[in-house]
């Protein structure tokens, strides 16, 4: 838990400082190309939304659900819409048009986009389709968590930073205000991410108390793994 609480702050601390220092560059020192296609900015998106993905990907074995078996399917499925949507956002960030490759601008800025999202939702949608009723208790449950939270801060500097995409509001460093808002809206969605499986685990789980109790004994039994990769036989069998 405070493992945790310690990677949140330190995410929030460097976009905060990501956030005043791009405002600095840009606005005080007029350095605007930071926030062109495929320049500094942008690439950070990238990361977020990477690091965002692979986190979600990896969350969405079984074997991570093994506390609330019964729900296991429904949130492993869930984990991996996670990982799809930051794959979504990874192409719609992706600046390709240069590049002269033609297959990858066709997936990326051409009509191939929304083949491959197609490919991509349709089979998750109606899977998730099949587990709706997990899912609406989870947001009947989970409506506050902090994952519930962090993705509606992300939802809302995403649709706020769309006001400028679209030319909505047009003020000057307009594109810049843009950029910043969708950065940090990927931050929140880092947030997010790493309180998904705690927050997931408490909101299925009928004791709120014994969801706590297995979820520390995990942590511990993982911490104990990473340390002593060699003990993980006894770990297991003491866990």
């Amino acid at each position: 838990m405070k493992t945790a609480l310690n990677s949140r702050y330190l995410i929030f601390f460097v976009m905060v400082v990501l956030t005043a220092a791009f405002s600095i560059h840009v606005i005080q020192y007029d350095k605007a190309y930071l926030y062109d296609e495929n320049q500094l900015m942008e690439h950070v998106q990238l990361l977020l939304l990477l690091a965002v993905g692979i986190v979600f990907w990896s969350l969405g074995s079984l074997k991570n659900w093994d506390i609330v078996k019964a729900s296991s399917a429904s949130l492993s499925l869930l984990a991996y819409l996670g990982a799809a949507l930051s794959f979504s956002f990874i192409l719609r960030e992706m600046s390709v048009k240069k590049t002269d490759i033609e297959w990858l601008i066709f997936i990326v800025d051409g009509q191939g986009f929304k083949l491959v999202m197609l490919m991509v939702w349709l089979p998750l949608l109606y899977k998730a389709f099949q587990h709706k009723a997990v899912y609406i208790e989870i947001i009947k449950k989970a409506i506050l968590s902090p994952t519930a939270v962090f993705l509606m801060l992300a939802a809302g500097l995403l649709a706020s930073g769309g006001l400028f995409d679209k030319e909505i509001i047009v003020v000057e460093y307009f594109r810049f205000y843009e950029e910043v808002l969708e950065m940090n809206g990927y931050g929140f969605m880092l947030l997010a991410v790493l309180s998904f499986r705690r927050d997931m685990v408490l909101a299925v789980c009928d004791c709120e108390k014994t969801a706590k109790a297995s979820l520390a004994r995990a942590a511990v039994n993982a911490n104990a793994m990473a340390k002593y990769p060699s003990d993980d036989r006894n770990i297991e069998k003491t866990a």
